[in-house]
């Protein structure tokens, strides 16, 4: 049987823990063909609990983003005789006894301004550029990253793949008005409230969230892991900090409930591999206004109000076009709801199964 191994290390992180649980999730209930090892770091075990029948666990205490990890995966691997590595992140590491496929899902730390600087971006480049050269198939979850990953890296081209993310539809749907009044009364949530979900970083553009509030008069609830981002990037520039609301939700069915709770989900980043707020918003049925920057207008499609975030006039009139008239809610409501079906996580997991096994069968 083909054993696979993958790097889940990162697994209670955003966007790239996402796709790691989903994937395993589907792979684990579709009966794949295969054995799976999962390396991940001791702090991450209660994540494998639902795994533990699934595959084989390895601790594999190694930092993230660091030169170590790069050098610690050739022994456990050839011990256990795996036949392919699955990096579902850039850092591939050095001198694998085994075929490898990487995932790539965006080229922020190279396009965006990092507080490494210069040597952080080099390190980075030399990492992806790396990882491209010897890893067997790069995947890419969008047709902008696969662009990004071509122009900075032209030589291996060839070798990238789009496989999209996915929805969790299970969860990510239209919930009953009861469960969600309930879910508002409990968090003490306002009836009509703009909701970012999403890290605070300078490339998801809180400015444009601290204009929302203070030109405009919405109230927000910002879903984020990180207190002090939300403190020091945008409560700091906020007039009027009643109109402000902080929520940390790990579960996802709470996270669904938010969802369903709010008026508008806004997204002004300047900057996504992917964007998965706004895809699990138009499966929630919400209405979406966000960027037309980078991966988002391939997301959402014509699903969504677009606007250009260097643009603030054409933002603000965006937002309060959709705050103030319902037959355009209910308009992106349905629209949202249709385009959301082309992402699923089901097909995402066979197809990359599938490039797994044939990296490996080469």
């Amino acid at each position: 049987m083909l054993k696979i191994a993958v790097d889940c290390r990162k697994i209670s992180d955003g966007g790239i823990g996402t796709y790691l649980k989903n994937l395993l999730r589907c792979w684990k209930y579709q009966n794949v063909e295969a054995q799976f090892y999962l390396f991940c770091h001791s702090s991450d075990m209660p994540s494998f609990e639902e795994f533990k029948n699934f595959a084989t666990i390895i601790i594999h205490d190694y930092p993230k983003y660091s030169v170590r990890e790069l050098f610690s995966f050739r022994k456990p691997l050839k011990k256990h005789n795996i036949d392919i590595f699955f990096c579902p992140h850039y850092t591939l590491p050095f001198n694998l006894p085994c075929p490898s496929v990487v995932t790539i899902h965006d080229l922020i730390h190279l396009r965006m301004p990092v507080k490494a600087g210069l040597l952080g971006r080099s390190y980075a480049k030399f990492i992806i550029n790396r990882a491209c050269k010897n890893s067997d198939v790069v995947l890419t979850v969008s047709e902008f990253s696969k662009n990004d990953i071509a122009d900075l890296f032209p030589k291996w081209s060839s070798k990238v793949r789009i496989v999209h993310n996915g929805i969790d539809r299970s969860v990510f749907k239209p919930l009953p008005e009861e469960q969600v009044e309930t879910f508002r009364k409990r968090h003490s949530l306002e009836k009509k409230f703009l909701l970012y979900v999403g890290a605070l970083k300078n490339h998801k553009n809180p400015g444009a969230l601290a204009a929302a509030v203070n030109e405009l008069d919405m109230p927000l609830v910002v879903l984020t892991t990180d207190r002090k981002d939300f403190q020091q990037k945008l409560l700091y520039g906020i007039k009027n900090k009643n109109l402000v609301k902080h929520i940390r939700l790990d579960n996802q069915d709470d996270i669904a409930l938010l969802y369903n709770s709010a008026l508008i989900l806004f997204h002004p980043s300047l900057y996504e591999g992917f964007g998965l707020p706004p895809l699990e918003a138009m499966a929630c049925g919400v209405p979406v206004v966000c960027s037309n920057k980078t991966s988002l207008p391939e997301v959402v499609g014509d699903a969504a109000v677009r606007f250009s975030p260097e643009n603030r006039k054409e933002m603000l009139e965006a937002l309060k076009t959709v705050w103030d008239d319902d037959a355009i809610r209910i308009r992106l409501s349905a629209q949202g709801l249709k385009r959301s079906e082309y992402f699923n996580w089901d097909k995402t997991a066979k197809t990359t199964f599938e490039i797994l096994k044939g990296a490996a069968l080469k």
